[in-house]
């Protein structure tokens, strides 16, 4: 069941849109209780480069609202000020089973041992 998003309010497992090297989606990571209090949040950008890789985790289209088949680049996770990121989601919140991939790839990314699933 997708949960409906507030407009202004950023979430925990919805992508939106967000400005780094270029204007490109980026999946919010951080927990809900610190994207209320903080003046940052935390991301995972997304590219639409189909790269495999360990820390890399694949959406399909339309998947949290992507236009196209994408990755999640968790090696590249980062902290991104609010005033960066437009405030709409693109779409719906990821399932709960692709962002436990995406909490699984960003500790493989730091060096944890977390096995292929």
């Amino acid at each position: 069941m997708t949960v409906p998003v507030k407009t202004g309010v950023l979430r925990r497992g919805f992508i939106y849109l967000a400005r780094l090297d270029k204007l490109r989606p980026v999946l919010i990571v951080s927990p809900n209780v610190r994207n209320d209090l903080a003046s940052d949040v935390i991301v995972v950008p997304c590219s639409t480069r189909l790269s495999a890789a360990p820390t890399h985790v694949r959406l399909r289209r339309g998947e949290g609202g992507v236009s196209e088949a994408s990755v999640l680049k968790c090696e590249q996770i980062a902290t991104l000020h609010k005033e960066d990121i437009r405030l709409q989601p693109l779409g719906g919140a990821l399932p709960p089973k692709r962002v436990l991939e995406v909490e699984r790839a960003v500790l493989r990314a730091i060096g944890v041992p977390i096995p292929l699933e």
